[in-house]
């Protein structure tokens, strides 16, 4: 279409401008005598009659035949073009198609200038990350569901073994009510996790918790198991947060319970809680073995444990610290670890004081 407009203007402006042309000269002379008359030229080398219509009628021949020439190497030159210009896309259609299939972790990492193309495919790279990090979450919190619901199952095995070993036990309804304790509890920690699992945003966050109540009653709790090797030092100052109290409650219990597992006899356990400005603290350290300053984040991955003694590996699977991870950083908080250098750790979550 350009071409055409082209040639049209070049034809309109060279119809002004071409004579029309003459069949006779009349040469002037110095002298001024226009007596003198031209001989007439023979037949042969006449000049034509009408010499502007044969230059146009010329013209826009040459010009129709180089618009064409011009279409098919322009039609050549675009589809080469354009072949050159969509293979970004072919290359994110063909990312797309991996990651349908369950491959999250493709990412296209597209090269070249920083065109409408090359923010498609980091968008697309930066969809995928994080479409990566949501599908492997949900995965590790079912597996840490089924892991926090063994030891509720546990006890109210352990219970009905005992009731149907001592038949003759009076006391019936002591047992019913341990047991339906236990299978609430258990309940409410399903519903919770499952939930996390699968949304953080819909965790309920509209209870007021103190932290230091939390901590107390666990230490309580667990210690009572094993008070004759773990000494407890507790510096509990009042802590409330807002949030979901079964959650946090598993965040203590998870804290305090590997605090006293990766211990050693005759070691001890410190809590501490606090609140500073807009922000509670929860700190819980232990004396143990010497933990590599390497090791201490990836204690936070699910399935990750400490086991120096191959022979006696301490009880558990890894996945505490990596759930309590999880409630802390659904309700808006943190947590880090880090190694003493006496031996042992050291892990402070840090939540929004209510």
């Amino acid at each position: 279409m350009t071409g055409t407009v082209m040639l049209g203007l070049i034809v309109l402006l060279s119809d002004r401008a071409l004579p029309a042309g003459t069949a006779s000269v009349k040469p002037s002379y110095p002298d001024g005598d226009s007596a003198v008359t031209a001989p007439p030229l023979p037949e042969l080398i006449r000049p034509p009659t009408d010499l502007g219509t044969i230059t146009y009628s010329s013209m826009i021949t040459s010009g129709l035949i180089a618009l064409v020439v011009v279409m098919v190497i322009a039609a050549v030159l675009g589809w080469i073009t354009a072949r050159r210009a969509l293979r970004p896309v072919r290359t994110i259609t063909s990312a797309a198609q991996r990651a349908a299939e369950q491959a999250l972790h493709t990412r296209i990492r597209l090269d070249g200038p920083a065109d409408e193309i090359k923010e498609l495919a980091d968008a697309f790279d930066h969809m995928l990350s994080r479409l990566e990090r949501s599908f492997t979450s949900q995965q590790r919190f079912l597996a840490n569901a089924a892991h926090e619901l063994k030891t509720p199952v546990a006890t109210q095995r352990t219970v009905i073994e005992v009731a149907m070993a001592r038949p003759d036990i009076p006391n019936v309804t002591v047992l019913g009510h341990t047991l339906l304790a236990g299978l609430d509890h258990q309940q409410r920690l399903l519903t919770r996790l499952l939930a996390l699992a699968q949304n953080a945003d819909t965790i309920r966050r509209n209870e007021l918790v103190d932290l230091g109540r939390l901590i107390d009653g666990a230490l309580r709790d667990r210690l009572g198991e094993s008070a004759e090797r773990v000494e407890a030092l507790r510096d509990l100052a009042t802590a409330k947060v807002f949030g979901d109290s079964v959650l946090l409650a598993q965040l203590v219990h998870n804290l305090v319970d590997n605090a006293i597992v990766h211990n050693v006899p005759g070691g001890w356990v410190s809590a501490c809680t606090a609140s500073e400005g807009t922000t509670s603290f929860v700190e819980i350290a232990n004396s143990g073995p010497r933990v590599d300053d390497a090791l201490a984040d990836q204690l936070f991955e699910p399935f990750r444990r400490l086991c120096f003694d191959r022979a006696d590996p301490p009880p558990g699977s890894g996945l505490g610290l990596s759930v309590v991870r999880a409630i802390a950083e659904a309700h808006g908080g943190s947590v880090a670890a880090r190694p003493r250098p006496e031996g042992g750790l050291v892990v402070k979550v840090a939540l929004p004081s209510a």
